[in-house]
């Protein structure tokens, strides 16, 4: 593990070789259930923490291997989930404190735009919110339709983004059904093609090759 402030000063020698030793010895990709759990409920309960990126400096992994855990550890994946819901839950507390306390007129509330931007980085709640898609590029427009399903049921999107992502793979998957259908009819050409050059003058049932 390595905290923020050894990663301040970076410059040092030895934090620079305890992180590239961490990852050269592929430590990065070591699970550990009780660990990295338990690492993972109180890193997101953190109201100063609360990020992927906050739990993945503190287990010293890369995003994706986070991302791969919370595929394929059913454990972690659900206490992923629920942290993020208490977070929310105490995020949502904040905002309605800030609601209903009181500032002179003309006051900026610095808390309030402060609480907005951590909505927006923690829960992607704003009106130019950015979605983050567990998508591989080289998967079928069909795997991609049913990734997005997953991360709509687990609550990723609203229903408007939805809706747009939903369009954007439909395109995709008419796309792809065209490509498949025209290799379709030009195999059956090419096989038309063949047929008909082995068939006989007089009788087509004849073939003029070796068989």
């Amino acid at each position: 593990m390595i905290t923020l402030s050894e990663i301040k000063q970076g410059a040092k020698n030895e934090v620079v070789d305890k992180i590239y030793n961490h990852f050269k010895k592929n430590n990065h990709q070591y699970y550990d259930e009780e660990k990295h759990c338990k690492l993972l409920i109180k890193t997101m309960l953190n109201p100063d923490k609360g990020t992927i990126s906050a739990y993945c400096v503190e287990a010293m992994i890369a995003e994706c291997t986070f991302t791969y855990w919370v595929n394929t550890h059913v454990m972690f994946r659900n206490l992923y989930y629920f942290s993020k819901m208490i977070g929310r839950e105490l995020w949502e507390e904040e905002g309605r404190r800030l609601r209903d306390a009181e500032y002179p007129m003309g006051t900026v509330n610095y808390h309030f735009e402060y609480w907005k931007m951590i909505g927006w980085s923690r829960f992607g709640i704003s009106k130019n919110s950015r979605l983050k898609l567990n998508l591989k590029a080289e998967d079928s427009p069909a795997k991609h339709y049913a990734r997005i399903l997953e991360q709509a049921a687990e609550g990723d999107f609203t229903a408007a983004e939805f809706k747009q992502l939903m369009e954007a793979v439909n395109v995709g998957l008419n796309v792809e059904q065209t490509i498949r259908m025209q290799k379709e009819i030009d195999e059956l050409k090419s096989d038309l093609l063949t047929m008909k050059g082995n068939q006989g003058v007089q009788n087509p049932f004849t073939n003029k090759g070796t068989a």
